[in-house]
């Protein structure tokens, strides 16, 4: 009988201790470090965002040639996209792809950026952009310089020197990696807006490579020799991490417009257009155009 008494007596005072253990475990699900969960998006930011998708599609109409657009809202997840599926030349986008590849290897400690590379005779594209073409067969640089070449002044023997380096393979199996499986880095040189946009999305988000690495891809392509795109109608101070990519009559730019906390003004949203068809400069409007309605339809959610 006594035993029968201490076995419920037990039980019961397990029962009456299980809601605190429950409790205690239940406040360790979310580290104490942990920031609260931001409140839900307003329908406003929603709406700003469609309404962006039909400006881009009237911009479009106003201007000559085919254009492609992929815009993306990282404070609702929301996208202003025309043509986003089709096939455009990349031209020099594609050394958005070596650079992601470069600094996705540094991250894993399969190369140091401060690693020798020496430009060889055979690396010379001395057609298009750049300028180490005028440097001599058997100048040597790190892996670092030869990327802000690269993105800075779109240098094509940069390009080769990169693509020699890390391997074509390589950079097709990065472009994998991260979904942009309709982009061919080098023969045929085609891509879509939505791959290009996945390419920047892995370049600004500091858990793919590092804080650091992503933080210093960013700044290699900011404040580039080819501002006249994305950059030149947005106001004094707005900080866009971008590339263009020009060839025949297709002319792009893809860029990061970039918050606050990163060293902008306050934005946040991706962008990626391409013109094929028209003259340079009636494509150089149509992506500023595009530019300037993305930034005025996009403020950040502080300045509202």
């Amino acid at each position: 009988m006594l035993l029968c008494c201490l076995v419920v007596a037990a039980i019961f005072l397990w029962y009456r201790e299980r809601p605190v253990e429950t409790a205690t475990l239940t406040a360790l699900d979310r580290p104490a470090s942990a920031e609260p969960p931001e409140p839900p998006v307003a329908p406003a930011r929603v709406r700003a965002v469609k309404e962006l998708d039909e400006e881009i599609r009237a911009i479009s109409e106003a201007h000559t040639g085919t254009h492609g657009v992929a815009i993306f809202d990282s404070y609702s997840g929301e996208s202003a996209l025309l043509n986003a599926d089709r096939h455009f030349v990349a031209a020099s986008l594609s050394k958005l792809y070596a650079l992601l590849t470069l600094y996705k290897a540094a991250s894993r400690g399969e190369l140091r950026l401060d690693d020798k590379i020496t430009m060889r005779a055979s690396d010379v594209w001395a057609e298009g952009t750049g300028v180490l073409y005028r440097y001599p067969a058997g100048h040597t640089m790190t892996l670092r310089e030869c990327a802000r070449f690269l993105i800075k002044e779109s240098d094509n023997t940069a390009e080769v020197m990169l693509n020699r380096y890390l391997g074509e393979e390589k950079i097709e199996a990065e472009l994998d990696r991260i979904g942009a499986r309709s982009t061919s880095y080098w023969m045929p040189n085609i891509t879509t807006p939505n791959d290009v946009l996945l390419v920047l999305k892995a370049i600004g988000d500091p858990s793919y490579t590092s804080p650091e690495l992503s933080a210093e891809m960013l700044d290699v392509m900011t404040g580039t020799a080819f501002e006249d795109r994305l950059p030149r109608p947005l106001p004094k101070g707005a900080r866009v991490a971008h590339k263009i990519g020009s060839y025949e009559s297709t002319f792009s730019d893809a860029g990061i417009v970039l918050s606050a906390k990163r060293g902008g003004v306050g934005q946040e949203y991706y962008v990626v257009v391409f013109s094929e068809g028209a003259t340079e400069g009636e494509a150089r409007q149509a992506i500023q155009e595009i530019s300037l309605a993305a930034y005025q339809a996009l403020p950040a959610p502080e300045a509202r």
